[in-house]
């Protein structure tokens, strides 16, 4: 299974490598113009890793990778599985790289090159790394449980229904969530009580760990009926 795992990334590291410069270029920018570039970067938490699974399913589904793989001696559950493993190590790595390069962000500000985050309270030169990472701690949580769960769906509907029908049904579903997001952030404006439950999620500690356990266990939840579905799928 590992090697799977490592099959996957390798051969879809240039549009990991891409997806992680251009967020992180794009994240810097913004900070240097004053906007918001840690919004920048979450965002890319969930294009990245949603793009990364659609782009090693078409591979796969346009190659018949998976007839090949069953034809081997793999179990079911070693394919599947590490499809989704896969998946979610790159959002991991992205999640620590866009980490990274906020608080390079951080450090640049406090020599005076960037100018969005202000300059730093201490010495020139000097940041507080744990504080910038908690500061993105709580968003950076939030927008990985939201990927880990469309992903998680994504792949869920490939194992099921193959990469046509998943690809389709996988944009309403963000379509969906865009609208969601759109319509969420002008009831916020809007709302004192919805900002309030916004500040309070930023500021708590067990709401984005909680989302993140819960969003794990959909996961894994997807991936047992993915397997489910591939022992009983006539693949030929």
């Amino acid at each position: 299974m590992l090697d799977l795992i490592y099959k996957d990334i390798i051969q879809n590291r240039k549009l990991i490598l891409l997806y992680a410069l251009l967020g992180g270029f794009v994240g810097l920018v913004m900070m240097a113009s004053g906007s918001d570039g840690g919004g920048i970067f979450t965002a890319y938490v969930m294009v990245s890793t949603y793009g990364f699974a659609v782009r090693s399913t078409y591979d796969e589904d346009k190659s018949g990778a998976y007839l090949f793989l069953k034809s081997l001696p793999l179990s079911d559950a070693a394919i599947v599985t590490s499809k989704f493993v896969s998946v979610l190590a790159v959002s991991v790595l992205l999640v620590i790289f866009f980490n990274v390069t906020a608080v390079l962000g951080a450090y640049l500000a406090s020599l005076g090159i960037i100018p969005g985050l202000g300059s730093s309270a201490a010495s020139p030169g000097t940041v507080d790394v744990a504080a910038v990472l908690l500061q993105n701690a709580a968003p950076f949580a939030m927008v990985f449980s939201m990927a880990v769960v469309v992903t998680g769906a994504y792949l869920v509907m490939f194992f099921w229904a193959g990469f046509a029908k998943a690809s389709t049904y996988s944009r309403a579903i963000l379509l969906a969530i865009f609208v969601l997001v759109m319509v969420g952030a002008g009831a916020a404006g809007r709302s004192p009580a919805i900002q309030n439950l916004a500040r309070m999620i930023e500021t708590s500690s067990w709401v984005p760990a909680m989302s993140v356990f819960l969003s794990l266990a959909v996961y894994w939840v997807c991936c047992a009926a993915s397997v489910f579905r591939v022992r009983s799928k006539d693949w030929s």
